[in-house]
């Protein structure tokens, strides 16, 4: 699946730098940082291909089933990775040498010795420790990927138990490890790694109560999930989704504040995990898998490039018309599209892009906005559905359910919000 770093942005999926903030942070619970790595890479490139994601989900759900399984030592796992980046060099001796060049070593260079026999130790413990899992793991009847994972480790396993029992801690299996073994071993950490990020997935799952999403083969777009939420909301209110059945397009309307970008994000983050494989924020979910996951929540201007607000929100609606252009199947979602303009050119702009994203028959779309001047326009197509968030005015205070609920909402708190904000007393106070 493609996400582009926009829509990652407006996802927020890896927060600031580091991934503070994010949606990976709250996913994040491998226990290696190979682990993490290969969780982030799942992160950002789901797949489209719906017998890859089904395998990956077999993956999760048999570590989700079996917890405890998988049992890793993140510092043990670094220690290794540490001492095959070394670099170190020793000399090949012949064997009744050996003794020798450790003692000269020890005695010339103390903490180069200490370095190499650390490392060495943490290969033999970890791989000791790695094959009892792989043991584990294949005693179950694994899925397919788990299988072929635990098998390789195996193999690699074996051979640094084979080739480096009865071997000391010296110059002889530092050359065994570092260069006769050292392609199997960092294969085993890359495998152990991915073991890792999948156990992590199924740790999510379980943890956060997620539902494992069914995956559809259909040439027209579906998905139907209920009961989603954005992850990052305490006691977060719940909602259905549905652009299947004909109605690929949803025209989204409600008040400012009414839940409606935050629900435009639940959405896409309903679609993009149950891509990556594991289980989504949902009570149940059904979808095609898309091969691009698009936003524009939030564009931005680029003074440097000469690049107006309202130019931004042009170029960005291209980018999702070419996509759908070259026939791809795509998730496309707006939030008030073209709010950079007068709202003349708004609503003439709006219905030319809604009528024509609402004919790729392989797609599904959601645009939020409060032009509710477009409903008349849109009404005739039957291929849109109208929802929308609505709120109250209660005493004095506009209050929200965050209720999707079907219809178009005529709500608009603007000048009281602006009154709460006692703006126009300070404007009487400029007069």
């Amino acid at each position: 699946m493609r996400i582009d770093p926009t829509t990652l942005g407006d996802l927020e999926v890896f927060g600031t730098t580091g991934g503070k903030g994010g949606l990976f942070e709250l996913l994040d619970q491998t226990a290696t940082s190979i682990g993490r790595t290969a969780l982030r890479r799942r992160i950002s490139l789901p797949s489209s291909r719906i017998g890859e994601i089904r395998r990956t989900q077999e993956a999760v759900r048999f570590l989700l089933n079996h917890p405890g399984l998988v049992r890793l030592d993140g510092a043990l796992v670094d220690a290794v990775s540490q001492y095959l980046r070394s670099n170190i060099e020793t000399r090949e001796v012949h064997p009744l040498m050996e003794k020798v060049e450790r003692t000269w070593m020890s005695m010339r260079y103390p903490a180069i010795l200490e370095e190499l026999e650390d490392g060495m130790r943490a290969t033999g413990t970890l791989f000791a420790s790695v094959k009892r899992i792989t043991v584990d793991l294949l005693a179950y009847d694994p899925p397919e990927v788990i299988r072929e994972i635990a098998v390789r480790i195996s193999e690699s396993a074996e051979a640094v138990v084979r080739d480096g029992s009865g071997l000391n801690p010296g110059m002889r299996l530092d050359r065994t490890l570092r260069e006769e073994l050292r392609s199997g071993i960092e294969g085993a950490l890359v495998l152990l790694g991915e073991l890792d990020a999948l156990n992590a997935m199924a740790q999510v799952t379980r943890s956060l109560g997620w539902a494992m999403p069914d995956l559809v083969e259909e040439e027209a777009f579906v998905l139907e999930a209920d009961g989603i939420y954005h992850p990052f909301l305490q006691n977060a209110v719940t909602n259905p989704i549905s652009l299947s059945g004909g109605e690929p397009l949803l025209f989204l309307t409600g008040p400012n504040m009414a839940g409606k970008t935050t629900y435009l994000k639940s959405v896409a983050l309903v679609v993009m995990l149950a891509q990556v494989g594991m289980g989504v924020p949902a009570a149940r979910a059904r979808l095609t898998p898309v091969e691009v996951l698009f936003t524009s929540l939030n564009p931005a201007d680029n003074l440097r490039a000469g690049l107006s607000y309202f130019l931004a929100e042009v170029l960005r609606v291209k980018e999702a018309a070419e996509i759908l252009a070259e026939g791809r199947r795509a998730l496309v979602l707006f939030d008030e599209v073209f709010k950079g303009t007068n709202v003349r050119d708004a609503l003439d702009a709006s219905a030319e892009v809604i009528r024509g994203f609402a004919r790729a028959r392989r797609s599904g779309f959601i645009f939020s906005s409060h032009l509710t001047e477009l409903v008349e326009v849109l009404k005739p197509m039957e291929r849109i559905r109208f929802c929308c968030f609505d709120g109250e005015i209660v005493e004095g205070s506009p209050h929200y359910g965050f209720k999707l609920r079907d219809g178009v909402s005529e709500k608009r708190f603007g000048l009281l919000l602006l009154r709460q904000a006692q703006v126009p007393q300070l404007l009487a106070r400029i007069a």
